[in-house]
């Protein structure tokens, strides 16, 4: 898979050069930021095909070559994430939710102060791990971006993520993130739902007046065998028993019904980006009362 990737990347680097393109042209055409092309082109990080496809028009790749991308990117999409000795970085105790994650037919989570993994884009993974002192990164990188990657690639699949309007704040609010990397990660958020609309993330507005642990997620599996649920916690993460996971999917099922609809939560986020992109942090919760 390595080789493929690399292979795929210098093809790309070749014909961004031919181009007379720099990697921050290339990245503002499929809205991407200059790191997530220099990852692709050096082979370190997957290409989802959408993505691919964007890099090819952008850069006008002969009908050939371009042929020759799109088998290079499938081999390198084959069975990444079939055994634990391909995840170096993902702790042990976590490689149940990983397995998981793949087979899942529908997958429903809920975050109440941060942004969930799987929706979080390259800059704001690397701003996290930067911020809790980590350097050797590019693993950790890699296995986080193929989980996000499951989401847009099996449509036949629902995904609904539920934030916090806290979890929102922090992002845009929170002096330890570099208000450019928020905005690339409203801009993935947004972009997720727009492309994808299999895809919901809806933001639950303060002032619920409903007890539910800070994370949650749920998997359900073809046929209803095998669901379960999990949270996280200090020690790694506490999955569910047949009891607890009626007790949990009706926890979620009663934020969901308290959320803001997928537009409203849309126009949320939009606000969030027009804030950032001029330099002025948003008054998120003053755009909710709006939407109210």
């Amino acid at each position: 898979m390595q080789s493929q990737l690399k292979e795929l990347g210098s093809l790309l680097k070749q014909a961004r050069k031919t181009r007379g393109l720099t990697q921050t042209d290339v990245g503002a055409a499929v809205k991407y930021m200059q790191p997530v092309i220099s990852r692709f082109e050096k082979g370190l990080a997957r290409i989802p095909a959408v993505v691919l496809e964007g890099l090819i028009d952008t850069l006008e790749v002969a009908p050939s070559t371009a042929a020759t991308m799109r088998r290079l990117n499938d081999f390198s999409q084959v069975d990444h994430l079939g055994t634990d000795a391909r995840l170096k970085a993902t702790p042990r105790w976590f490689r149940d939710v990983v397995a998981a994650e793949r087979e899942a037919t529908a997958v429903l989570s809920w975050t109440g102060e941060r942004i969930s993994g799987q929706l979080q884009c390259e800059s704001y993974m690397l701003e996290q791990f930067n911020a809790h002192g980590l350097v050797d990164v590019d693993d950790a990188v890699s296995e986080r971006l193929d989980r996000g990657e499951l989401l847009t690639r099996y449509p036949e699949r629902a995904y609904d993520f539920l934030l916090s309007e806290s979890a929102l704040l922090r992002l845009v609010r929170a002096r330890t993130v570099n208000p450019y990397v928020a905005l690339d990660q409203i801009k993935h958020l947004l972009g997720l739902t727009e492309k994808h609309p299999w895809i919901g993330i809806r933001v639950v507005p303060f002032g619920t007046g409903l007890y539910v642990p800070p994370d949650l997620t749920i998997f359900k599996f073809a046929g209803d065998r095998g669901n379960f649920s999990y949270g996280e916690t200090s020690n790694g993460i506490q999955r569910s028993n047949c009891a607890t996971f009626q007790t949990d999917l009706s926890a979620w099922e009663s934020l969901s019904s308290v959320a803001l609809t997928a537009q409203e939560s849309r126009d949320l986020l939009d606000q969030a980006k027009h804030g950032l992109a001029t330099t002025r942090m948003p008054t998120v919760t003053g755009t909710i009362e709006r939407l109210r």
